[in-house]
């Protein structure tokens, strides 16, 4: 992702989650790029998470989650969301 869809991400986990200003973004900014960098090397590829509204949401999801300090929650429940984008993005085939 960009630094300006990062910094858009950010602006929308703040709006939607109701985050408090005196938090900084450069907490969120981290936590979006650990996000991305997570679901993409499980994905096998870069997603975009303009147009995959699915990974999207699953970022934003990580987000919350890493605020709070609750990873290894959010890998425990999401994990069928992490196996639907492996399936969705990993298209090995043997056709020629």
């Amino acid at each position: 992702m960009t630094d300006e869809q990062v910094l858009k991400l950010v602006s929308e986990i703040r709006r939607e989650q109701q985050v408090s200003p005196s938090l900084p973004d450069t907490n969120f900014i981290s936590y979006v790029k650990q996000g991305e960098f997570d679901i993409n090397e499980v994905a096998g590829c870069n997603i975009n998470y303009e147009t995959d509204l699915h990974a999207r949401e699953l970022l934003k999801n990580y987000v919350l989650y890493a605020n709070h300090k609750r990873l290894a929650e959010f890998k425990e429940l999401y994990l069928p969301e992490y196996v639907t984008l492996q399936l969705r993005y990993n298209r090995d085939t043997n056709i020629s």
